[in-house]
């Protein structure tokens, strides 16, 4: 079926839905793996002895990292030859024994299961004759709107409980004149590209539901257009 009249943008819409749903999938996990929700640069000061080799650092949901030096000798002067970004899951596991540290790390995840389960409803779509398709992309309406609920809810309650997080707060606590690190306040540090694209995630889930919602009218549609002509 072509893509030209009202209803016959459908398969196209589906199409469009799956591969925004995709995307969302992929920038959703790699959001959650990244080093980078929280990050700032290495200062010399002697709470960042243990880092001295890093230019910056982040902390992420489930991993840490940074831009690390590489030194070189040189007329014994010990000089930086190159820069490269190192990260690693996080094994101290103590970082998160608080229930609120676990609650996002659960919450998250739940909405990321959401989006996979409206991932695999649209490929059942596309792939299986289903006679009520309405039906199916209601379902997906649910699915993404608890996703984004969800994710949304992780990074706000990210955000309001860091200050808790006693490895943040040494990370990003400000000793001197400037913001308080505590909820929704940074202290020294920033926010990072991981935290945007969680952010980002749930912008177009939204989005996505959106689209399910125009593309169910347009199933009914055809439905109910289909069993006129056939009177």
């Amino acid at each position: 079926m072509g893509c030209g009249g009202c209803c016959r943008y459908f398969p196209c819409l589906r199409f469009t839905i799956g591969i925004l749903t995709f995307l969302a999938f992929l920038m959703g996990i790699l959001s959650f793996m990244a080093p980078a929700w929280l990050e700032r640069d290495i200062l010399e000061d002697p709470r960042d002895a243990a880092m001295t080799d890093y230019k910056t650092y982040a902390y992420g949901v489930l991993s840490s990292g940074g831009v690390q030096k590489i030194y070189e000798m040189k007329d014994d002067v010990k000089t930086v030859k190159e820069t490269k970004y190192t990260w690693q899951f996080n094994d101290n596991w103590n970082q998160w024994a608080k229930l609120e540290d676990q609650t996002v790390m659960i919450v998250y995840a739940v909405g990321m299961l959401f989006i996979l389960i409206s991932l695999w409803n649209i490929a059942i779509t596309e792939c299986v004759p289903i006679k009520n398709q309405s039906t199916m992309l209601i379902m997906m309406v649910v699915w993404d709107i608890l996703a984004a609920l969800c994710i949304g809810a992780a990074v706000i309650m990210y955000c309001a409980t860091w200050h808790n997080n006693t490895t943040l707060k040494d990370f990003c606590k400000n000793s001197g004149d400037g913001t308080e690190f505590k909820a929704f306040s940074l202290g020294i540090c920033k926010l990072s590209w991981a935290l945007y694209g969680a952010v980002a995630t749930a912008c177009v889930v939204i989005f996505v539901t959106g689209l399910n919602i125009i593309a169910a009218y347009q199933a009914k549609s055809q439905r109910r257009d289909a069993a006129f002509r056939h009177m």
